[in-house]
Order: C-alpha cells, then structure tokens, then sequence
C-alpha cells in the first residue's frame, strides 16, 4: 500500500514535543523545552496538578504550560534547539494556544507576601543561535486576557539561519513590573509560506487514509505494515511527528502510523490492540509510553479497544506482529 509522501522538511519545521505533554509539576519544563528565565528564578510550571488555583483542562493532550511575569522585572519562557534552521528572509507560519487563569496564587517577590498572579502578559518568540538567546524578536502578542484558549497565529520572518526558537511571557500593561501570567499549548509546525500573500496559505497536505479492512488477517497486515514504519526523533526521545489531513479536510500534527493504526481498528469494535512499550532506559520507557497514549488518545478510538503498558521479559513468549527483537515496543491484535 502507497503511503503518502511527507511534505520536504524544508517546508514544514517540526516541534519536540509542541502540545508540552510531561508529568503535572511545579518548577519544571515539559520534555523537549529548557527553561530561559533570570537566575535565582523558577521555571514555569506544568498544569493541571492543583498547583497556585490554576483550575483548566488543556486545549490538547493532558498537559499545558503555565509562564509568570513577576513584580520584580522577572519573567519566564521555555526555548528549544529546532530540526533545522530557519530560512533567513523566508516567511513562517505558527500557530500557539494561550489564555489566563484569574488565578495564580504564589508568593510576591517583591513583598514577600502571597500575591495572585492574575493579570494579564503578553507573549514574545525569539530567534537565536544558542539556548535562550535573543537575537531577534520574530513576534510579540498584546494582552492574553481571555480565560478560554485561543489560538494566535504569527508570522515569522527571520533575518538569520536562527537554529534556536524561544517562547517568553512578558510585560503587556506599560506600568512598573506586576504579577501576571500567561498559559500556553499545542504548538504547530513552523510551516513555509509565500510572504507576499495577503492571507497566509499553508502548505498543501498529504491525505492519510484507511483502506477498507474485510477480515482481521488484512487488519493484521495493515497494522504490521504501518507499525513497523514508526520512529522516534535522532536522540531516541520523541515520536517523530508528521502534518497531514484526514480525508474530511482536517490538519492533523502527530505520529500518521500510530494514527493509521488507530483509524483502522475502528473498522473493528470487537478487536482490542495490544502495546508493550520499552525504551533503552527506565526514562526512556516511561516517555515513550506517555507519547503512545498521547496519540492514540487522539485517534478518535474508544479506549477500550486499546491496552498499553511497559514490557515485560515475559514478552518474549508471546506471539507478536513482529519478532520483539526487532522494535522497543510490539503490538498484538487480541478479542475484547
């Protein structure tokens, strides 16, 4: 079966992980960020787990950023290195969710006494050459002051060959330095676009589509052939992520095999998947885990016609669609 080409990699500049997808927590960048803020500061934080009276569901996948403007004329943002430098004088496309949570509680650091981070930021994204570096201001947002996500959509237009792209919150209200915060989450591609186009047109998308499956030996063959075509990123970490449509029309920015794999089984309700998972590390294991559920969760599939979980050294009895040895993790078509 045909699959549909990639778009060329000049086009589209994929994200580590775009929708900050980790473990709620305070203090900590999501895999695949650094933290950029002033020393002596924390990072931003990662929602929902409860934390300062942050009460919000994500606008994708679990998990969500939290970045705070302080009091005293700090900030912060998360940065990461890109798949490939920008193109200087070309044009892109991006697309990031953001809102503000009227609460924020955690302590002034200026006073020293709880304060409530409420008011509202704006967001800066920053080229550069290194972790952090502010090269060049590429775009900036007024007030992100709707408490329901929003996406806001920028065009960038870099000077250099930025390798480099930072996300910051910063100072919108003109006053002295105050409490304020800003959410963010499912971040797109950097797509290529004509810079002469009054309205930005983004690349024309590859269809990924399922064929009709009759029995479950083509079911079998079907995920077998699409299984074996999922990678993780150069370093071993993340799901290599792809820009596609489905056959509606609809962009879709994750992992198109898993995908796939997920849209055929619908064809199957009294069939269930099952994934062991592994990695070359306890780290490693764990994070791909999380990034399968991820996807799978947006497959638009009923969770019950899917189990994951770690493997086992036990999994090597078993009967799988591909020898153990030959991936981290195996697949299993079983009865509900």
């Amino acid at each position: 079966m045909a699959v549909p080409m990639l778009l060329p990699a000049q086009q589209v500049i994929f994200l580590d992980n775009p929708s900050f997808e980790d473990e709620p927590s305070v203090a900590r960048p999501p895999h695949g960020w650094y933290y950029c803020g002033q020393a002596g500061e924390t990072p931003p934080d990662i929602h929902p787990g409860g934390f300062f009276g942050v009460e919000r569901l994500a606008q994708d996948g679990a998990t969500f950023v939290g970045m705070v403007v302080r009091d005293n004329g700090t900030h912060e943002g998360i940065g990461q290195r890109l798949a490939s430098p920008l193109q200087a004088g070309r044009c892109y496309s991006f697309t990031l969710y953001a809102a503000r949570s009227e609460t924020y509680q955690s302590i002034s650091r200026l006073t020293g006494a709880p304060a409530n981070y409420e008011q509202p930021a704006a967001l800066h994204i920053w080229g550069g050459f290194v972790n952090c570096a502010r090269k060049e201001l590429l775009a900036t947002t007024a007030s992100i002051i709707s408490s329901s996500w929003k996406p806001y959509t920028f065009s960038l237009q870099p000077g250099e060959p930025y390798t480099h792209l930072l996300i910051e919150a910063y100072y919108s209200i003109r006053a002295t330095p105050y409490n304020g915060n800003v959410l963010i989450d499912q971040a797109s591609p950097l797509s290529l676009v004509e810079c002469s186009s009054p309205e930005q047109k983004e690349p024309d998308l590859e269809t990924a589509a399922v064929p009709r499956l009759e029995t479950e030996a083509e079911l079998r063959a079907f995920l077998q052939e699409q299984g074996r075509q999922i990678r993780f990123s150069a370093d071993g970490i993340m799901l290599e992520q792809h820009l596609f449509a489905d056959e509606r029309g609809q962009r879709h920015q994750t992992n198109r095999p898993l995908w796939l794999i997920g849209q055929a089984l619908r064809q199957f309700p009294g069939l269930r998947l099952l994934v062991a998972v592994g990695g070359s590390s306890g780290y490693l294991a764990e994070s791909h885990l999380r990034q399968f559920e991820y996807v799978m969760r947006h497959t638009g599939l009923d969770e019950r016609q899917y189990v994951l979980r770690a493997r086992r050294r036990s999994d090597r009895k078993r009967e799988w669609l591909w020898a153990p040895e030959e991936r981290e993790f195996v697949m299993q078509v079983v009865e509900r």
